[in-house]
């Protein structure tokens, strides 16, 4: 495995890519699918349980892996209800975040031949508030405003396929009365009450076009936080363009289980035997070669290719 660290603008954010190295016991021109993943942390903070572990399940499974971390300010800085205390002009703001997975994502087609990278399979994922940016640029990709605002062929970032976890897919931060102030808000429009044209734009469940890649989307029906609905009617609107979607919302687990099992969390509740199948689920769903672990290769006829 190879691991690169780079810097994404002047705001914080950063990229973790985990690139696996073709070998010649395997197969030299092997090229890899690769996974982007986005922390939530409702855009206060990019949480360590969406980061790591997720990022080395998938690497057992051949993918190249990549996480973004978007710039925050991070969670100590939404601590205190004191609004005097609280950011003045937060660096989450939309579309900053979307702008920062956009060129962290641009870097793989940029580099494809040299890290081995299947461009058939590019696919962007996140957890929480992380669904929700995955779902901007799942939903977004094609804008010209965002390729101006990128710097990049929109080519370059355009996302094969999306897998949404328990994502906020509609967030409702527009209309607040002036003594129920959003955290959210702030750190997402820049406005403790909301601004109804930011919210409008970076509602992925407003934007589902014919260019909206197959999506994933899993997530919980006792999920208080975001309501399952949210994935319920993001695969409706997928169904009104005919995008290719598979949906699942488990009976049983709260917001946030990741894998569904301790490696995620150390509570109880944390452990889900039914929902830590996602990740087969998927799996099945993403690969070209149904039925068949590693569905990606096709095995090297040894005697053709002497």
């Amino acid at each position: 495995m190879k691991y690169i660290r780079r810097e994404i603008g002047q705001r914080g954010a950063y990229a973790k890519y985990y690139f696996q190295e073709p070998n010649k016991e395997i197969d030299l021109n092997r090229k890899y699918p690769t996974i982007v993943i986005c922390p939530g942390g409702a855009y206060y903070w990019t949480s360590f349980r969406e980061d790591e572990q997720v990022a080395m399940r998938f690497l057992a499974e051949g993918f190249h892996v990549l996480v973004v971390h978007y710039a925050t300010e991070g969670i100590e800085a939404y601590a205190s209800d004191d609004l005097a205390e609280l950011p003045k002009k937060p660096v989450s703001v939309f579309p900053n975040p979307l702008i920062e997975l956009a060129t962290a994502v641009a870097f793989l087609r940029e580099n494809s031949r040299e890290y081995s990278v299947d461009e058939d399979f590019i696919i962007v994922s996140g957890f929480s508030a992380g669904g929700n940016l995955a779902g901007q640029l799942a939903t977004l990709w094609h804008e010209d405003w965002l390729e101006e605002k990128v710097g990049k062929k929109k080519e370059l970032y355009k996302p094969t396929h999306a897998m949404l976890g328990y994502a906020a897919l509609d967030f409702n931060l527009s209309g607040k009365e002036k003594e129920s102030f959003s955290k959210i808000a702030l750190a997402t429009t820049g406005s403790l009450y909301g601004n109804t044209e930011i919210v409008e734009k970076m509602n992925p469940i407003n934007h589902v076009s014919d260019n909206t890649p197959p999506c994933f989307i899993w997530h919980t029906r006792e999920d208080v936080l975001v309501a399952p609905n949210n994935a319920l009617r993001f695969a409706l609107e997928l169904d009104k363009h005919n995008i290719p979607y598979e949906v699942h919302v488990f009976d049983k687990g709260k917001h946030g289980l990741v894998l569904g099992d301790l490696r995620t969390g150390v509570k109880e509740s944390n452990e889900n035997a039914q929902v830590y199948k996602w990740v087969d689920l998927f799996l099945e769903w993403l690969y070209p070669i149904k039925t068949k672990l590693g569905g990606f290769y096709k095995p090297i006829d040894v005697k053709q290719r002497s």
